[in-house]
């Protein structure tokens, strides 16, 4: 399979898989998730790396593509409390890119944009397909839902961008203590 054959598969998931999104808020969130992992693997099952060198600024653009359009239908949402969380936290993530596009400097993402919006979305978006009339109660519920839904993507966000390590190697031997 040809370099460009390659690059045109992963560019068609990555770019075809998140207007699904659309018809289905929730499950195809999910799947934008899965499209994320498909680049890295199909390239090492194929043996042939198009996105060689490149690899971080093409997949933070089709990070921010599905993410901005997940923000799109954030913006349609009735509840004022989820909706302008998920346009905060989609603006911060937005910025921490730019940002390290701007410096090369990854611990960006940690500090400045963890991606605790692409949680916080597949939480309201599950919680409204469960039930269309779902709101936030409470800033003591947002508080919650963000700790919940922030917090082990924070710690992601640090292992893999300020510790620059892979996040399945640092839990086996930080926290499993696998050697």
């Amino acid at each position: 399979m040809p370099e460009v054959a390659v690059f045109a598969l992963i560019a068609a998931v990555r770019l075809g898989v998140p207007l699904a999104i659309f018809r289905w808020p929730f499950w195809a969130a999910l799947a934008c998730i899965a499209a994320d992992g498909f680049d890295s693997i199909i390239q090492d099952a194929v043996g042939i790396h198009p996105l060689e060198g490149h690899y971080h600024n093409f997949d933070k653009a089709f990070d921010i593509y599905y993410l901005a359009i997940e923000a799109t239908l954030a913006w349609r949402w009735r509840d004022a409390w989820a909706r302008a969380t998920a346009l905060s936290l989609f603006g911060l993530r937005l910025l921490a890119v730019a940002l390290f596009e701007l410096t090369n400097e990854r611990w960006l993402f940690f500090a400045v944009g963890p991606n605790v919006f692409e949680n916080f979305y597949l939480f309201i978006a599950g919680m409204l397909t469960i039930d269309a009339a779902y709101r936030i109660r409470s800033p003591g519920q947002l508080a919650a839902i963000l700790l919940f839904v922030g917090a082990p993507k924070v710690f992601q966000e640090y292992v893999m961008h300020y510790r620059e390590a892979s996040t399945w190697n640092f839990v086996k031997e930080n926290v499993l203590l696998w050697r």
